[in-house]
């Protein structure tokens, strides 16, 4: 399987993972898309784990990253580039979890965040694109493809904790078969990505079919909302009696990173 899209910088992979990897991100973006307009606070209903001043800073961020437009009614909506994002969370879902099967069902939605979450930092993208072309390489070369060299040795840590690069006995480091499998989703952050002269026709962004459930917070978040994005979980709201007040103030999806 090929590993780097041939006319990919990385540097310019990496700028455009600062675009998606933001938390929550994710679950806004799928929520806009199945409800097409909504204002600030309609996606506080929809998303109820989500602080309102949590939202109130994300979505100025998102409309400077070309994802969201605010129209005239105080609305937001996708931008035609949010709607292209279909390919690039399907490799991500796919890759998170065919590599990293979770204990517990998982909001696919969920599943994207945390996928992201393992790239988004600074120098990653970098790293992986040159272990692919080098197959082993000293921790000497690998700092030097680092912004900050001095913080180097963690940086490769957090790699190899998230299994996209291990260490041989010999002090080099190679990629995992973890890391060797992102290839679809280079490939599709590439196709993606908005700085392209040439960019695919849009596609209809699909939020993908969830199988499983969220965690007992959010579930209880969601049957405190009749406005809840139901394509993002697996399950409709059940009705059942009030939840504590303690416990539903602080819902939000279990895994964080």
């Amino acid at each position: 399987m090929k590993f780097w899209p041939t006319d990919a910088d990385p540097g310019h992979l990496e700028q455009t993972l600062t675009r998606l990897s933001p938390r929550w991100t994710t679950w806004t973006l799928l929520t806009l898309q199945r409800h097409d307009h909504l204002r600030i606070s309609e996606l506080g209903h929809a998303l109820p784990w989500i602080s309102g001043t949590a939202l109130s800073q994300q979505m100025p961020r998102l409309q400077d990253h070309g994802l969201v437009d605010r129209t005239g009614r105080g609305q937001y909506q996708l931008t035609d580039a949010a709607r292209r994002l279909g390919p690039v969370y399907e490799a991500l879902s796919s890759w998170e979890r065919t590599r990293f099967p979770a204990d517990q069902p998982t909001a696919e939605a969920e599943r994207i965040e945390t996928a992201l979450a393992r790239l988004r930092p600074r120098d990653t993208t970098t790293v992986l694109h040159f272990l692919a072309q080098h197959p082993r390489a000293s921790f000497t070369e690998l700092q030097q493809r680092i912004g900050h060299p001095g913080s180097a040795y963690a940086r490769l840590q957090r790699m190899q904790t998230d299994a996209l690069l291990a260490r041989t006995g010999r002090g080099r480091y190679e990629l995992t078969e973890t890391g060797a499998a992102l290839g679809p989703v280079y490939e599709a952050l590439n196709t993606w990505s908005p700085g392209r002269t040439a960019a695919p026709a849009p596609v209809h962004i699909a939020a993908p079919v969830v199988q499983e459930t969220v965690s007992a917070r959010a579930t209880a978040a969601l049957r405190r909302t009749t406005t809840a994005v139901q394509g993002l979980f697996s399950h409709a709201p059940a009705s059942e009696s009030a939840v504590p007040a303690a416990w539903t103030a602080a819902s939000r999806p279990l895994h964080t990173r």
